[in-house]
């Protein structure tokens, strides 16, 4: 089934981030907790999605943006809970994004952000951006399942523009849209690799790519995939 959900919306403080199925009902939540945590490099804005409240930890002003995501992480180990960092630019930029290491989720709300989720994805960090509308298949509206889509990144994100079929494999990507627009390819250190016009459209992996992530822009709107790590070195038929 198709689920759908809104984490930017989340208020701040503790609030249900209502998911809801095709018929536009809410078929679950997960617990979210919106955090605006002082840290020597400034207010970290922060999310925390779980299937269940979790403790967690006060800020201190004088720690540094490293050592409070350590923490953060630790308190949510066993609980099944995701850390997203919502101003990763703000925080680190492209020079310190690889002090974030244990964020699963970035916030991608302005271009500076995604330079800085492109190049920890350069690192080869697995981490998934988020905006918009996130959309995910699963196969029970339970909310481990809708966890378990964003800690993978097996989900789109959406902005009147929904993925109608994509197909990926070790080899490529296959895709599918409702309307004509025009999909870009974004590889290593945010490059543009091929730009592919059309209602459909398919990515041959060269192997050098480190990871493949789609943009796809309509009239209508724009849409989102998230990486497919590529292994180095591997032979493309």
């Amino acid at each position: 089934m198709r689920l759908t959900c809104t984490p930017l919306s989340a208020p701040l403080g503790i609030s249900d981030l209502p998911i809801l199925n095709d018929q536009g009902q809410v078929a679950t939540t997960l617990w979210s907790h919106v955090l605006s945590w002082a840290s020597s490099a400034g207010i970290m804005d922060m999310q925390i999605l779980a299937p269940e409240p979790i403790a967690v930890p006060n800020g201190e002003p004088s720690e540094p943006p490293a050592g409070a995501i350590a923490r953060l992480t630790q308190a949510m180990i066993g609980n099944g809970g995701l850390l997203m960092l919502r101003n990763p630019a703000a925080i680190f930029g492209p020079e310190r994004i690889l002090f974030a290491a244990g964020v699963r989720l970035f916030a991608i709300t302005q271009p500076a952000d995604e330079v800085c989720w492109d190049t920890i994805l350069s690192h080869g960090q697995p981490v998934y951006g988020v905006r918009g509308t996130v959309a995910c298949a699963t196969r029970t509206a339970h909310p481990g399942a809708v966890i378990s889509a964003l800690a993978y990144g097996t989900f789109t994100c959406e902005e009147h523009l929904a993925v109608a079929k994509l197909d990926e494999s070790r080899t490529g990507v296959h895709w599918e849209l409702p309307v004509d627009a025009e999909t870009s390819v974004i590889v290593r250190d945010g490059f543009e690799a091929g730009r592919i016009a059309g209602r459909s459209g398919h990515w041959n992996d060269k192997g050098s790519e480190s990871y493949v992530r789609l943009v796809m822009r309509s009239a209508e709107g724009s849409a989102w995939t998230q990486p497919r790590f590529i292994a180095p070195g591997v032979t493309r038929a």
